[in-house]
């Protein structure tokens, strides 16, 4: 597909969404596990939440990825959709890293300290 040609807008709004909806779905996942991760002693759970939560923002900055691939061919610094496309590709890119960070650093808190103290 070259970039001239007709986009779907879906990938860009995945790309820009997903990584602070992993993050929010991390947080809140977390925060409901903790009761049962004190009560069994299964603290893996809570890790592995995390890890789904970071897998799920990764692949927006892979879509991210791919979309700015598609059209940076055309990008002319102007007002085309094109180049809107491009500021929305890099935008997801920047976005779903940072809050891949985000994620890494809620997460090692529960590495380090125990979540029923």
């Amino acid at each position: 597909m070259d970039a001239t040609s007709a986009r779907s807008p879906l990938p860009q709004f995945y790309s820009l969404l997903i990584g602070p909806i992993a993050w929010a779905t991390d947080l809140g996942f977390s925060y409901m596990s903790v009761y049962h991760a004190c009560s069994t002693g299964h603290f893996y759970v809570l890790h592995v939440i995390s890890l789904i939560a970071l897998i799920v923002a990764l692949t927006g900055a892979f879509v991210g990825w791919r979309e700015f691939q598609a059209v940076r061919q055309g990008f002319d610094d102007g007002g085309t959709p094109l180049d809107r496309s491009h500021f929305m590709a890099l935008l997801g890119i920047a976005s779903n890293i940072g809050f891949a960070v985000v994620i890494i650093a809620t997460a090692v808190p529960r590495f380090i300290l125990s979540p029923c103290d």
